[in-house]
């Protein structure tokens, strides 16, 4: 028989936890039922501190305390469970989308946010999937239906939950757009997120709009930065004369460049490119915040 060996503090030392959190998921989840010692003091048992760490290791993976303890009472080997579900329900959530399952779709999303945080669901699921659908759209072997299905179905199951983000009084508006006459606003609902995680009052506007109409908006906005976003080439002269404008009638506004097509042009567009990566994309909005930074 395992017998209890540890007093709390122990345990909290061996597994990375402190003592509170640990009575907490004892009454909430029933995850440990611990020997007493004759003095009525919590006493843990090395599989206690096994099962502990076990849920731990977990949850650093991205799951729910919840879900860790559920499938850690599931009746199979533990060594047979998915090293990351997440990967399982992007792919579940790839083929829902291009084969135009909206509830089943819903179905899943449902799933991966009741197994993992918000951060994660973000990061580890619809990020990458954005690039899966926006990639397999550029090789040609899913077509605009599917991308703009795609984008119709998690911009507005995540625009409810980006509202919910608060907002830091100490950051800046930001306007994200796509530029004139460019349809494909993938890449961008992803970065639209990101700033909203981050903090960032956020105006998405989505595919691009008239520059005499996007220049209007600024003005009536006046956000610290336009963010745009242009995938296709053909889009480049429009984009290049709306900052022009913007430039001109909204000088203190800075601009922000992301896409394929801009991408493609360094020396052109420069400092205003605001990179592919979580530490690319901090970099240039510290700019917009130099004394707090992001």
């Amino acid at each position: 028989m395992d017998r209890g060996k540890y007093n709390i503090k122990a345990v909290a030392a061996l597994v990375g936890l402190n003592p509170t959190t640990i009575r907490a998921w004892e009454r909430r989840y029933q995850v440990l039922d611990p020997d007493r010692s004759e003095s009525g003091h919590r006493i843990y048992s090395d599989n206690d501190v096994a099962k502990l760490r076990w849920i731990v290791d977990k949850q650093k993976e991205g799951l729910s305390v919840s879900k860790a303890i559920q499938l850690y009472e599931m009746p199979v080997n533990r060594t047979e469970v998915p090293i990351d579900y997440g990967i399982e329900l992007r792919d579940q959530l790839f083929e829902a989308l291009t084969n135009f399952e909206e509830r089943h779709a819903h179905d899943i999303m449902n799933k991966a946010f009741s197994m993992f945080s918000f951060d994660k669901v973000i990061q580890d699921i619809v990020g990458p999937l954005l690039h899966e659908i926006g990639m397999r759209w550029e090789k040609g072997t899913i077509t605009i239906a599917h991308e703009h299905f795609a984008t119709a179905f998690l911009r507005a199951r995540l625009s409810t939950l980006s509202l919910q983000m608060p907002i830091n009084p100490f950051l800046p508006r930001i306007l994200c757009v796509c530029a004139p006459e460019e349809e494909h606003e993938l890449g961008l609902l992803f970065f639209t997120l990101y700033l909203r995680q981050s903090g960032f009052d956020v105006i998405f506007l989505g595919a691009g709009i008239p520059v005499p109409d996007l220049v209007t908006v600024t003005k009536q906005l006046t956000p610290r930065a336009v963010v745009l976003s242009c995938t296709i080439s053909d889009h480049l002269k429009d984009l290049d004369e709306a900052i022009d404008q913007i430039q001109k009638q909204a000088p203190q506004t800075e601009i922000g460049l992301g896409g394929y097509a801009v991408e493609q042009h360094p020396e052109k567009y420069g400092d205003m490119l605001l990179g592919s990566d979580d530490n690319a994309w901090k970099s240039w909005l510290s700019r917009l915040t130099p004394t707090t930074g992001v």
